[in-house]
């Protein structure tokens, strides 16, 4: 038997032609295969039987054939194409690709397909071939749902349970997975305060933990955390990483402005915020977060400009362990430039360490007396001290 006369082949061919070309007809997968149209026929029809195929027209020379919408033809087109976007599945259905999309869903919605990718880029999808028995209760899987977020190391963007489900049996190496589980909520809960509707988090007391008498900030404030012992990067904080990886990412970008926005306003309401600044980045990259957020948050105020020095090297307060470093830093890259002055303002930041830059730059305010008070907020901020305060909605 001929390579061309091995039935994988042959459903290669179709798999193929689906994905590319769209609707075909017998002479296309003649042509490709060099096959009889008597054994392509044959094959055809066993593929209608099976429920994988569609005739567009019950005979004549207009037949051709496109993928039906069973679950059997999505696991046959994923047994020879290992990756597909939405273009594929439009094609082999014979659908627009807004279509494909509605389409597409019930798949992903069933746990059957994996989406990962984020708009503007390309979304991939893949056959979800993972398949979990554990017994969670209702309480964990609705966190773990709302919560949970996991980056795969092929660039995956995994929510909720299924998430769980791959990091707990590919990275956490623990056994028994449903006690993993229960220790996902009792963290939550003592971090949260076991209390529903957050709405942000006061660090203040940290930086007084850290800084002693020389603290600048009233105020310090962060929208999540950024990790949690043992389960490590937050929701909000995978969803920053993904946003500064390289790609503009507007729809991620949009969706973590929209949820800051109210902590945004609530902070500008309890404490009369006149002007607000935005740190600079240190390092240049083609999705500047802070940039896009400074441009799409509603401000109703004056803005400062804080500009970052040109170092020959630039350092990253991350890459420094020591406080005095992370001060020095700081203090010779920061630069703030204003003739008017303010009673209050608001320091906006996307992930806080230490809390020194933040420091470094209401002190620079408050000495150059450029305002009286400097608060400040960011996206998220680092829970090692274990100093901090639930805030919740109203």
């Amino acid at each position: 038997m001929s390579n061309m006369d091995n039935k994988d082949t042959q459903y290669q061919i179709i798999a193929n032609s689906l994905i590319t070309t769209g609707i075909f007809a017998i002479s296309d997968i003649e042509n490709k295969s060099k096959l009889s149209r008597e054994s392509i026929g044959k094959i055809l029809r066993k593929l209608v039987n099976a429920n994988i195929l569609k005739k567009t027209s019950n005979k004549g020379k207009n037949v051709k054939y496109k993928l039906t919408r069973h679950i059997v033809a999505i696991t046959f087109i994923f047994n020879h194409i290992d990756r597909l976007n939405i273009d594929n599945f439009a094609r082999a259905w014979n659908v627009s690709t807004n279509s494909a999309k509605k389409y597409i869903k019930q798949f992903i919605d069933d746990g059957i397909i994996n989406k990962f990718g984020t708009p503007p880029q390309k979304i991939i999808y893949t056959i979800n071939s993972q398949k979990h028995n554990y017994n969670f209760s209702k309480e964990q899987t609705e966190i773990i749902e709302k919560y949970y977020l996991y980056t795969t190391p092929d660039g995956q963007l995994l929510e909720g349970i299924k998430g769980f489900v791959y990091w707990a049996e590919n990275k956490s190496k623990r056994k028994n997975i449903e006690s993993l589980a229960q220790e996902y909520l009792d963290i939550r809960k003592k971090y949260y305060d076991q209390r529903n509707g957050i709405l942000m988090i006061d660090a203040t007391d940290k930086l007084k933990n850290i800084f002693h008498e020389n603290v600048y900030i009233k105020k310090l404030f962060h929208q999540d955390f950024d990790a949690l012992p043992i389960f490590g990067k937050t929701k909000l904080s995978q969803m920053i990483r993904i946003a500064k990886s390289g790609h503009t990412n507007k729809f991620l970008m949009i969706s973590i402005v929209d949820k800051i926005q109210k902590s945004i306003n609530n902070i500008f309401t309890k404490y009369n915020i006149d002007c607000v600044g935005f740190i600079p980045p240190t390092v240049i990259r083609k999705t500047q977060i802070m940039t896009f957020t400074a441009n799409k948050l509603i401000i109703p105020c004056d803005r400062i400009n804080i500009s970052k020095i040109k170092n020959l090297v630039p350092v990253q307060q991350k890459s420094l362990k020591k406080i005095e470093d992370r001060i020095l830093n700081a203090k010779e890259t920061i630069s703030v430039e204003n003739t008017k002055k303010y009673k209050n303002i608001l320091l906006i930041d996307d992930v806080t360490g230490s809390g020194a830059t933040l420091n470094e730059t209401a002190k620079k305010i408050i000495t150059q007396n450029i305002a009286q008070n400097v608060y400040a907020f960011t996206i998220t901020g680092s829970a090692k001290s274990g100093i901090f305060d639930i805030i919740p909605e109203a």
